[in-house]
């Protein structure tokens, strides 16, 4: 519990969230977020590329070359091809609609991403490609805050560090991923 409003007192969300201590921002921060209910708040009747692309190119890291082709390649990518990228967002499924949220983020220039459960909503072949992406991306100046429950997902990405919420305090450890961080999640899965 307390995992996404982690990543709210994080990004800055709700100053009021971070009980002790304080939230500094690097001058040279370019935050990606991506939550699990952005997928949602998408403008159903714009077109899937439109949103792609719009968002590429405005605020204070747009990009104004970005192209409806760069779009349609990212978004492609993820495995909206063909037309689907010209449909509006009320005409795509969830997963669709997810793959057009991740496409918007991942034309946005950023040096530390945050994901919530951003595989949910993904088909394998989807998921794969985020899992590969995500675990060669930032080199030494970038940085991934990722939330999920996807076991797979998460021994596919392959995290330096683990981070651990208890009684609403953060424990941060720098190693892998070990079969107890998932025992919470295995209550019950397991025949008796």
């Amino acid at each position: 519990a307390g995992k996404s409003t982690l990543l709210k007192a994080l990004r800055g969300n709700v100053p009021t969230m971070i009980q002790q201590g304080s939230r500094i921002e690097n001058q040279q921060l370019k935050l990606g977020v991506f939550t699990q209910d952005l997928a949602q708040e998408l403008d159903k009747d714009a077109r899937a590329v439109d949103l792609v692309t719009d968002y590429a190119r405005t605020g204070a890291d747009g990009d104004i070359t970005i192209t409806d082709e760069d779009a349609r390649r990212v978004m492609g990518a993820l495995g909206l091809t063909g037309e689907k990228s010209l449909r509006q967002i009320k005409a795509l499924s969830g997963g669709e609609k997810a793959r057009v949220a991740l496409s918007m983020f991942s034309l946005k220039a950023s040096n530390l991403l945050m994901l919530d459960e951003p595989s949910n909503h993904l088909d394998v072949g989807c998921i794969q490609g985020l899992a590969n992406a995500l675990c060669g991306w930032g080199g030494q100046d970038g940085a991934v805050v990722v939330i999920s429950h996807d076991r797979e997902f998460c021994d596919q990405v392959g995290f330096t560090h683990v981070g651990t919420v208890t009684d609403g305090k953060l424990k941060l450890e720098q190693r892998s991923l070990q079969e107890s961080d998932w025992e919470q999640y295995d209550i019950g899965a397991k025949l008796v």
